[in-house]
Parts: C-alpha cells; structure tokens; sequence
C-alpha cells in the first residue's frame, strides 16, 4: 500500500515541475524576445474588443438579470414544449438552449451554471444540457467570418452545419436535461437584480477576455518554438490539405485567428469545413471560458471535452457533405 501510494505522489509532484519549468520558459523566451507575444496580446485584446465584446455584453446581461429579477420563468412556460419535443426536458433546458444559440461563446454554459446554482437544475442535469448550450453566436459567423474572412453564403452554410450537429449533439447526449421545474428565488427590487447583472456580466467579459489574451500569446510562443510548425505538418500528414495544417492547429488554440488563416491559406469549400470544426471544438480559449463557469456547477473537464468532440465531429461532417454535394 506504501509504495503505490509513494509513486501516485511522485508523479504528481513531476507533473508540477515539469508544468512549472514550461511556464517558466515560457516567460524567459518572451524576455528575451518580447515583440511578437506583445504583438499577440494587442492582437487578442483587437479581437475580443471589436469581435466579442459587442456580442457578448448585451446578452451576457440579458440573461444575467432575467435570472436575477425572475423574469426567465416566463421563458420557461413558452420554451417547455420545444425542449420536451428535441431534448426531453424542460423550460430551463430550451432556456438555456436558446441563449446559447443567439449569445455564443461562453454565455451558453454561463447560463447552465446560473441555472445550477439557483436551484432550477440539478447536478446530473448540467452534463445533458451542457450537451447542447455549447455554440458560437450568428452574429460572430455571419459577421466576423462571413464578412471579413470566407464569405456571407459560406459562412451561411457553417451555421447551419453548427446548429444542426449542437441539436444532433443534444438528442444522443442531452436527452431529458433539466426534467424538474422549480421557482427561481428572484430579487424583489429590479435595482438590485440590475446591479448584480452588470457585476456578472463584467465577470465574464473579463474572464473572455484575458482567455483570449492568454491564447493569443501561447499561440505565438508554439509558432516562435516552431510547435505549430510542427503540429501542421503532422495534420497534413495526417488528413488535411496542404497549407491548411499550422492554421487549423492554431485554431485549436485559438479559434478565431485558426478561422482567419484558413480562409486565407485555402480555396473556399476545403476551408469553410475546417472552419465550421474549428468555430464547433472552440479551441483551447473558449474551452477555459466555459469551464471558467461549468466547474462551478460541478462539470469535468473531461465529460466536456467529449461532448465538445462529438459535436465537431458531427458539425464537420454535416459541413463536408453540404460543400461536396450542393456546393
């Protein structure tokens, strides 16, 4: 029993130093050479400014004092019989659902972990709903990488492939999410559900936007170490196009600058693919984002990385067959 023991510590204190000596070579390359990690933060804090931000903040709000001020009980009633019909559950899974679809990233799963933690879901709920309330806004499709990056029909077509692997995701894995119904303890006074609305909504914009930063910059360090360089060659070895391996692994990073690159590296049916995969997983920064609130409501990493997977896989597919066939 010791030596078992004796060894799980072992490994775990090795996994600290090496996690630690990465971090710390990480900060002495960026002192050495700090240009391109100053320029990948400037570049991050761009796109979450002019890209996210807008997005983000109105509806982050919306739905913080809807919760606050017991308002969202209505959207319960009116959203009970769709979510029975797609998910078997309940008004707070169509709830959640709905949210996520029109916000995107992470007001979806800020949502679920609202919904937990006033009591209108329980802890084996938020696994199933999670399963469907994890989408990139329209807004941010349509608009950044439609109008900026691949073009308005294509970008038209990676929604749809999106929506309808999130609703395929939540019929194999949500399956009666949220079946109980219970009256959100709401405030009383509007001031104060208004007050604690702006604090929740500043939370998670801040939270958003030091996820983006933070990538931003680990990106460019695995570009500057030559990792991405590396990782691309491997994916194209693997199943991907020539040209499109280092930005779909950038992508896996961070999802938006992946987006860009593809779309200036690939003709337009082999990209619009990648990218619907690439806006469906995330990346790394939109899955910190989320966790940021899912841990709170008791949710592993691990359950969301595959869910997160099945429904790229799905949004990929849906994606290639619609720009193979009708495209």
């Amino acid at each position: 029993m010791f030596f078992p023991t004796l060894c799980y510590y072992v490994r775990r204190i090795k996994g600290k130093l090496i996690i630690g000596a990465l971090f710390l070579a990480a900060c002495v390359q960026m002192l050495i050479k700090p240009e391109p990690y100053l320029t990948a933060a400037e570049s991050g804090l761009n796109l979450f400014l002019y890209s996210v931000l807008p997005t983000l903040v109105p509806f982050s709000f919306i739905t913080s004092f809807l919760s606050y001020s017991g308002g969202a009980e209505l959207l319960f009633k009116a959203l009970k019989k769709p979510s029975a019909i797609l998910f078997n559950g309940s008004g707070a899974a169509g709830y959640a659902f709905s949210l996520s679809l029109l916000s995107g990233y992470p007001v979806g799963a800020k949502t679920v972990t609202e919904l937990y933690n006033c009591g209108c879901i329980g802890r084996e709920e938020v696994s199933k709903i999670a399963a469907f309330t994890s989408t990139t806004g329209p807004l941010f499709v349509l608009g950044t990488v439609g109008v900026k990056f691949i073009g308005e029909s294509a970008a038209a077509i990676i929604l749809i492939s999106h929506i309808a692997a999130t609703v395929l995701n939540g019929v194999l894995f949500g399956r009666g999410g949220g079946a109980k119904e219970i009256t959100i303890a709401a405030d009383e006074n509007y001031f104060s559900a208004f007050s604690k609305a702006v604090g929740a909504t500043a939370n998670a914009a801040l939270s958003v936007a030091v996820c983006m930063i933070v990538f931003n910059v680990g990106a460019a360090l695995m570009n500057e170490t030559g990792v991405l360089n590396a990782a691309g060659y491997l994916l194209e070895k693997a199943f991907l196009p020539t040209g499109g391996g280092k930005a779909f692994a950038t992508g896996l990073i961070e999802m938006t600058m992946g987006s860009k690159m593809l779309s200036e590296s690939l003709p337009v049916n082999s990209a619009a693919p990648l990218i619907t995969a690439l806006v469906t997983f995330g990346g790394g920064s939109v899955h910190m984002q989320s966790m940021y609130f899912l841990n709170d409501a008791g949710m592993k990493y691990s359950k969301f990385f595959t869910l997160k997977l099945s429904q790229t896989i799905l949004a990929y597919a849906i994606s290639s067959l619609i720009f193979a066939f009708a495209v």
